[in-house]
């Protein structure tokens, strides 16, 4: 039944993905725009409907196509949530016990990681606001000012608690990188892999993949 259930949720959470991408096209446009697009969808509907009406079995098609778009639709939107959450993590975690983390120290993690090489300071801050995170231009850490989070604006706007250190025994082999900059708990690269958002704030919400 767990199985089920998240089947049926990812395909009511693609559903409702694809209900307001298409609603975002009719919204917003020109009188004469949106009437050619109206236009174009009831034209569509009427010959969709006629074929329909020709050949029942199409009708079961376009079911299963409209069921496949659904399902692959959530399953994106579940992947890009897991990916917001795992960022999320990782930057509490590179938090500690301080009362914040600079962004050049987390884009540092993330490179040496091999993780969005492409990124810089800014890409990475618009990534976070898009997560709703504030990010203060002034935040001092480890002896430096520069822009970072703090993990008051963190956690107001995301439950998340620091990651548990490891049981001894998956504690890091020996000659592993341990340092305060690059720690090995969490790899950046198991748990932000799939991040799929786009880099800048789109009316205050991160932009569905």
């Amino acid at each position: 039944m767990t199985a089920l259930h998240t089947h049926t949720d990812r395909l009511a959470l693609g559903a409702a993905a694809l209900v307001r991408r298409s609603g975002r096209a009719f919204a917003n446009c020109p009188r004469r725009e949106l009437l050619h697009r109206l236009g174009a969808s009831l034209f569509g509907l009427w010959m969709l409907g006629g074929l329909v009406l020709a050949e029942r079995r199409i009708l079961w098609v376009l079911l299963a196509l409209g069921l496949t778009l659904c399902w692959r639709a959530g399953r994106a939107i579940e992947r890009q949530r897991a990916a917001e959450a795992a960022l999320v993590q990782y930057v509490r975690d590179r938090i500690g016990d301080r009362q914040g983390v600079l962004l050049a120290d987390v884009l540092a993690g993330l490179h040496h990681s091999g993780m969005h090489l492409d990124w810089d300071v800014h890409a990475l801050r618009g990534v976070v606001e898009g997560l709703g995170i504030p990010v203060r231009d002034s935040l001092k850490s480890g002896g430096a000012v520069s822009v970072g989070v703090h993990v008051e604006d963190l956690t107001d706007v995301w439950d998340v608690q620091p990651t548990p250190p490891p049981a001894p025994s998956e504690s890091p082999s020996p000659g592993a990188v341990t340092s305060d900059n690059y720690p090995t708990t969490p790899d950046a690269r198991p748990i932000v892999e799939g991040l799929a958002w786009s880099l800048h704030k789109t009316g205050g919400e991160v932009n569905e993949t």
